[in-house]
């Protein structure tokens, strides 16, 4: 009896085996049955992985779509700052919100920046706070220098070549060169050519120098019958140059040109003197020179080279003396010798001062008759400046209208 028991119940497990079996297999895939053993709560994390994978994508998308939209506005905004001359600040987009970013020049006008970029298509707002001024870099002076101006002559015609600061300079150069006096009283140049100057509005003004130098070009010209004046403003120089034949030319230049050279030096110019006299013997040995200079102030002592009166003509007696000298002249030919003249106070100090240059160059001609080289004097005028007497006696007087002679070292 009790066996029998056993089987019934051994039997109603199978069946309930064989059910569960068929139940397993005839669920749907992904589903499991009440009688599976996996937990439930496999299937709802399925379910919220992939709610989760679709809303990261659909975060991606706005936030692509957002950051497109804010790219653009950068762009258009950074466009605008660049037009309106802020090359220097950016544009930062949160959302329809700018803010602006970096430095502008001082003077220009941030406001109307703002302005432009707050007019944009889908701006909200502009934030400028992020925006400085800084100061404008200043421009470099750049000092223009125009090219030499040189006045060259030859004879009755004149040369100009250079650059001046405008056309006014120019015609007034030209009107200056034209109104030159030679010593007979006509016109110095007969052909004023200024075609080679040209205009450079840059240049600094040629009033401080240009009358000045038409001026030592028509003193020049006087003496030179060919020569040239360059005037070079950027370097302050002016250069004369040409040729004598004579000691004595080179030093009446130089003398007469004195007044204009002045000038131009009170104008900040340095004056460079390129005339070149004749070519310089062998220096004489200090010995020579203070032979010569003994000798002759032995000779003339005592004694006055005379003079017609108040005249430069040679009195006999006047040029017996000058023989006597001769003599000591010869014996040192390589000496040059300073021949100069004074006058006594009476008359006005300019016909004295006239007066003893005359008489200073009628000696010195003089020897240049008798064989002498006329490279060898020089002769020099002092009127009444150097007296060695008193003028207000007659004998003061006599003494001081003399000839005197100095030997120089060359």
């Amino acid at each position: 009896m009790k066996m029998s028991r056993n089987n019934k119940t051994s039997k109603r497990l199978q069946e309930i085996n064989r059910t569960r079996e068929a139940k397993r297999s005839s669920a749907p895939p992904g589903k499991r049955s009440p009688f599976d053993d996996e937990p439930a709560s496999s299937w709802a994390a399925f379910i919220a992985g992939t709610v989760l994978v679709f809303i990261v994508f659909a975060a991606l998308a706005v936030f692509l779509g957002t950051r497109s939209v804010e790219a653009d506005l950068e762009a258009r905004a950074e466009r605008t700052l660049q037009n309106a001359g802020f090359i220097s600040v950016s544009a930062d987009a949160d959302g329809f919100n700018l803010a602006l970013k970096g430095e502008y020049q001082e003077g220009q006008d941030i406001a109307s920046a703002e302005q432009a970029v707050a007019s944009l298509i889908g701006v909200a707002s502009v934030d400028t706070s992020g925006v400085w001024e800084v100061a404008a870099p200043v421009a470099a002076e750049i000092d223009v220098e125009g090219t030499p101006v040189v006045f060259a002559w030859e004879g009755d015609t004149i040369l100009v070549s250079g650059e001046l600061s405008s056309e006014d300079q120019i015609a007034f150069l030209d009107a200056g060169l034209r109104a030159i006096e030679s010593d007979d009283g006509g016109a110095r140049f007969e052909t004023v050519d200024v075609a080679g100057l040209e205009t450079v509005e840059a240049i600094p003004s040629e009033d401080d120098w240009i009358g000045k130098a038409v001026a030592l070009v028509g003193r020049l010209s006087q003496d030179l019958p060919t020569g040239s004046v360059m005037v070079n403003a950027a370097a302050d120089v002016v250069t004369t140059s040409g040729k004598v034949d004579t000691r004595q030319a080179k030093r009446d230049i130089s003398d007469g040109t004195a007044d204009f050279v002045a000038a131009l030096e009170a104008s900040g110019f340095a004056v460079t003197d390129g005339i070149l006299g004749p070519p310089k013997p062998p220096p004489p040995t200090r010995q020579e020179v203070e032979e010569l200079d003994q000798t002759l102030a032995e000779l003339i002592e005592g004694k006055v080279v005379e003079f017609e009166f108040a005249s430069d003509e040679l009195t006999d007696e006047g040029k017996a003396l000058l023989d006597e000298l001769l003599v000591a002249l010869r014996e040192f030919g390589n000496v040059p010798v300073e021949v100069d003249g004074h006058a006594d106070a009476k008359g006005s100090p300019e016909r004295n001062m006239i007066l003893s240059q005359q008489r200073a160059q009628a000696v010195v001609d003089y020897f240049v008759s008798k064989g002498e080289d006329p490279n060898r004097f020089v002769a020099i005028g002092y009127g009444d400046t150097r007296p060695i007497a008193d003028n207000s006696t007659k004998e003061g007087r006599q003494k001081n209208r003399r000839i005197e002679f100095i030997a120089l070292e060359g």
